[in-house]
């Protein structure tokens, strides 16, 4: 049974293959020759063959480009290294196009007259016309239908702009980042004057970055980028808790799990309140003793969680991960822990978002801030000593290879900042906003580039990345541009 299964997918493969060369050199020839020329005539009834001998077999058929392959339905197109080189080609060719999947659609068989010579060359005809950019790769589908092309339908790339969020929605993410560090602030505020305070104001919170969370995280991500050298620890922990729920939601973790992570967040830091501030705010490297002393605040948010004014049950599910978030996964880091067993998973994804918006903000004591790319770099190196793998490879997904808010350079001298990642069905890299350089000594919004977008000629990507920056070091903060 297996082997006849393996042997009926490589035969669609090779047929697919085929239907592909042979539509692929047509085009090309079109470009040259006459609708009459022999070698249109011939490459025209080649098509039609193939897709003759699919449709016996196959009534339906989706070939999809994604991520540098060829997709036969929901198997990666297999072919020989000899192969290699052309069907690279090809791929680009269409990728370039901004085709992201072919459907065929034959019924029980292909009659000679619904792909003859002139329906071929329409769809050709088509084909190259969106390469010249005189039909938009959105409208191909439509005018192959107005053809009586039935049996096959262009899809395009899902998106050609990046995403553009209603002034009402990021009205309400705005606010309640604001609410937000408002609420921790009040909390701070009043255990440093040894006063009560309750959480039912910062649940809330919690509950309505939940629900944007799940709807709105990309804007929430934008907002995580704000980095200040005033108030860091406020920032830091709402910070923090967007990253985690974020990251939570990746795992698929519920609406109530997700409310306790961002609680958690946002309380990770509160026993900073202890730490004097000539230590906190010390701009050079802290002496050892200092270093005990600023070690404690893990175990004082744990204590000072304790005195919030809550139910008991609510208080003790909140303690585990504020007090676990400087531990590792190897269990070293502090407090120091004589268990043996792992780090709880509240904690663990703690670590992880605490230590990435640690050292991408910019501090007192720290001569240069790293860039987000090289920050997840170099947590890369501690997977599975310092960081839950899993979680790790799923955080540095969930951010791409350039998180939102990076600064790039490109070849051509082009500066702009990473709006978005790359959607994970059509895009290889993000896309940029832009900045232009004004007379004052800042930057003004320019246009979005997309670039993943590549040369319909040459395959190569129209515009290249050659450095990446922490946006401080330009005194940019990114969620001015991109909010």
């Amino acid at each position: 049974m297996a082997d006849k299964y393996a042997e009926e997918t490589g035969r669609r493969h090779d047929l697919a293959a085929a239907l592909l060369k042979a539509l692929f050199k047509l085009i090309q020839a079109a470009k040259i020759h006459r609708r009459t020329n022999s070698l249109i005539l011939e490459g025209a009834g080649q098509f039609r063959r193939r897709a003759e001998e699919l449709a016996r077999t196959e009534s339906t058929l989706s070939i999809r480009f994604r991520r540098n392959r060829i997709f036969v339905e929901e198997d990666r197109l297999s072919f020989s290294r000899d192969a290699a080189r052309h069907m690279g080609t090809l791929y680009r060719y269409f990728e370039s196009l901004g085709i992201q999947e072919f459907r065929f659609d034959w019924g029980p068989y292909l009659p000679a007259e619904t792909a003859d010579c002139d329906r071929v060359m329409t769809l050709v005809r088509l084909i190259a016309d969106a390469e010249q950019n005189a039909v938009p790769v959105d409208q191909v589908s439509a005018r192959c239908k107005e053809a009586a092309l039935d049996w096959v339908e262009i899809v395009p790339r899902t998106r050609s702009q990046p995403v553009d969020y209603t002034p009402e929605r990021k009205e309400r993410v705005r606010n309640t980042y604001a609410y937000a560090l408002d609420s921790v602030q009040e909390v701070v505020s009043k255990l440093s004057g040894q006063r009560r305070v309750g959480i039912n104001k910062t649940i809330r919170i919690a509950q309505d970055m939940v629900d944007l969370v799940m709807s709105d995280d990309p804007l929430f991500m934008v907002l995580s980028t704000i980095r200040t050298h005033d108030d860091y620890t406020y920032h830091h922990s709402v910070n923090v808790a967007i990253l985690a729920m974020c990251l939570g939601k990746r795992v698929n973790l519920s609406k109530h799990s997700l409310e306790r992570l961002g609680l958690c967040g946002m309380l990770h830091d509160l026993g900073k309140v202890e730490v004097p501030l000539d230590i906190l705010n010390k701009p050079g490297k802290l002496t050892r003793d200092e270093f005990e002393i600023m070690k404690r605040h893990s175990l004082d948010s744990a204590r000072l969680i304790l005195k919030l004014r809550a139910p008991r049950d609510r208080k003790a599910k909140l303690l585990l991960p504020p007090f676990e978030h400087h531990q590792k996964y190897d269990l070293s880091g502090y407090p120091r822990s004589k268990r043996k067993k792992k780090m709880s998973f509240f904690g663990s994804i703690l670590s992880i978002v605490d230590v990435y918006d640690a050292i991408t903000s910019p501090r007192v004591y720290r001569k240069t801030v790293m860039s987000p790319d090289r920050a997840l770099g170099i947590m890369l190196e501690g997977m599975g000593s310092d960081f839950e793998p899993i979680l790790l490879k799923v955080f540095i997904n969930m951010l791409g290879v350039y998180p939102v808010g990076t600064l790039l350079l490109l070849d051509d001298g082009d500066m702009g900042l990473v709006m978005e990642k790359p959607s994970e069905l059509d895009e290889e890299r993000p896309w940029m906003l832009q900045l232009i350089p004004d007379r004052k000594g800042g930057f003004s919004r320019g246009e979005a580039m997309n670039l993943s977008a590549r040369n319909p000629k040459t395959g190569d990507y129209r515009k290249n990345i050659v450095n990446s920056f922490h946006p401080s070091v330009f005194g940019i903060q990114p969620a001015d541009y991109l909010f």
